[in-house]
Order: C-alpha cells, then sequence, then structure tokens
C-alpha cells in the first residue's frame, strides 16, 4: 500500500523548527546560519532566561509537536497555536495522540506545558522580529509544492523536496506531512510514527547577495571538495550501504562519519533508503547534472 504526501505550514512550525535549530549544540557547525546567527540569537536573552530554556527543551527532547500542530485548526500562528494547546484538556491531549497512534507518555500534559511556555520565551525575544520575507517565501514554497503534487507521484516529490529522501511503503505507513524550514538549513529531519511520519525539508527561499552563489550550489561544491566524502561517493556507488557498513569502510569515528554524511546529503549527493526499520545510503547522481554548466554560468555572470 502506498502512502500519501501532504504539504503543510503555519508560522507555529518555523517559530519550533528555529528553536530547535538554536539549542541543537551539536549540529551548530553545519548549520547555514552558522555560530554567527547562534552569537547574535544568544545576546536577546538573559543568561538565566537561556538556562531555563535549554532545560525545557532537554526534559521535552522526545515531545514533538508536529502532530498537534497538523491537528490544530485556524491560522495557527504562534500566539494562537499556543493558546490553541494550553487549552486543550488532558483528555483532549490524549485523544489526538491516540487519533494518530502515537506513543503517549504519561506525563502529556506536563510536556505541553513546559514546551509551551519556552516557545513563548523564544517567540517573544527572537522569533517575532525575524524578517517576514523567512515566513512569506515559505508560504510560497509550500503553496508551490503542493501543485506539484497534483497529478504527481508523490514519493518523487518527497524525494526532490528531501534531496534524496526515499521512503518505501511497508502496509502501515499511510501518510507523510512535508514541511518547508529555513533556519535548520540543511538539515531535513523527520518526527516518525507508525502511521504519519512529519518530515521538514530546507528551503533557499531569500535571495542571495549579488556577486555570491547560490547556497545550492555552495553546497554541492563543498561537499565536493573534501578526500573523505569523495571516497564516500565512491563507495555508495551502484550499492547501498549502512551507516556502520560506510563507517567500517572509511575507518573514521562515528562522528566524524555522521558530520561528512550531513554535507553530502545537503549537497543532495545521496539518496537515503528508509523502510521504516533500516536505513541505507547510495549515490544520487543525478545532483551532479550540469554541475560544469552551473559553475560557468556562476563565474561568468
Amino acid at each position: 500500500m502506498n502512502y500519501q504526501v501532504e504539504v503543510d505550514f503555519a508560522p507555529i512550525y518555523e517559530c519550533v523548527s528555529s528553536l530547535s535549530a538554536f539549542m541543537g549544540k551539536q549540529n551548530h557547525s553545519a548549520l547555514d546560519a552558522g555560530k554567527l546567527w547562534i552569537r547574535d540569537v544568544q545576546d536577546q536573552f538573559a543568561p538565566a532566561k537561556l538556562q531555563n530554556m535549554r532545560d525545557t527543551m532537554k526534559a521535552t527532547d522526545n515531545f514533538s509537536l508536529a502532530p498537534y500542530i497538523w491537528h490544530c485548526p485556524g491560522d495557527r500562528s504562534v500566539h494562537s497555536f499556543l493558546d490553541w494547546l494550553e487549552g486543550l484538556s488532558s483528555g483532549q491531549l490524549y485523544d489526538i495522540a491516540a487519533g494518530l497512534k502515537l506513543s503517549v507518555p504519561s506525563n502529556l500534559p506536563d510536556l505541553r506545558s513546559r514546551t509551551s511556555e519556552a516557545i513563548r520565551e523564544w517567540n517573544e525575544h527572537y522569533f517575532k522580529n525575524i524578517d517576514p520575507a523567512i515566513i512569506e517565501g515559505l508560504s510560497h514554497e509550500a503553496k508551490t509544492r503542493r501543485a506539484r503534487l497534483q497529478g504527481g507521484n508523490d514519493q518523487e516529490v518527497y524525494e526532490q523536496a528531501t534531496q534524496g529522501m526515499r521512503i518505501y511503503p511497508n502496509g502501515v505507513l499511510n501518510k507523510i506531512i512535508l514541511i518547508p524550514q529555513y533556519h535548520a538549513r540543511p538539515f531535513v529531519t523527520s518526527a516518525i510514527f507508525n502511521e504519519i511520519i512529519f518530515t521538514s525539508y530546507s528551503c533557499d527561499i531569500l535571495p542571495t547577495e549579488p556577486g555570491r552563489p547560490n547556497p545550492g550550489l555552495l553546497r554541492l561544491t563543498r561537499a565536493l571538495s573534501d578526500e573523505t566524502r569523495l571516497f564516500i561517493l565512491r563507495l555508495l556507488a551502484g550499492k547501498q550501504l549502512t551507516f556502520t557498513e560506510i563507517v567500517r569502510e572509511v575507518g573514521l569515528s562515528k562522528s566524524t562519519i555522521h558530520y561528512h554524511l550531513i554535507a553530502l546529503r545537503a549537497a543532495g549527493l545521496i539518496i537515503v533508503h528508509y523502510d521504516h526499520k533500516n536505513t541505507e545510503y547510495s549515490l544520487r547522481l543525478e545532483a551532479l547534472n550540469n554541475l560544469p554548466q552551473q559553475i560557468g554560468a556562476y563565474i561568468g555572470s
């Protein structure tokens, strides 16, 4: 049985995504926004407030808001969503989780309250002041991607949006929700449940500075400029390998291979094969199509 792909977007998705990107210290070096963005944002919070938010995010790490955002009626701005979420009774919280067949933590009401408090703090001191073009661009991207689903192949649209994520039907999965994101570029992240997956994919929705290469070309050339990454691509030519197999073949630490795979995925150079049990990687050659022409067009422009 094939699954259905939907595209969804609301400002609250990007608010949560930006907060997660900021709090995910292990991924800061790979963020397109860079550590300068991290430092700029830190300066907008009192140290005690920042530490409290970190503690909250750590305590609620396994609690995904995506199913609740998707379920929420109305415009789903940050305030309207949080007002709705906080107004739900414990029974309503559990009913939504049960309706989507999610695993339900026993302290769900407490997780809801702590998460909501952290998001309000984040919105007040950072998110409400972001460039409005970010939300406008993400809304436009969602409409464009949604149009591509009309009469198209859902799995192909999903793979294109995620730059190489390939999820196989398994008889249980029936829906994937695609959500465009900006702050967390170049990451593609998924909240995976039995019957539904929420995948946030990266979008370059702001114009590039005059004379600078576009982000896609920059990620591609950076990915190809490293000896280890080229070796990994050669390993993946014509076959699929697990993460453990790649680590064994390359002979470097898991954390180093993880970093290289982030760069290769961001450039769209590898396919991630996921069947709800196993994850394997293979080469995605189409990412190299017209690379000389892309470089020539940039240099000659």
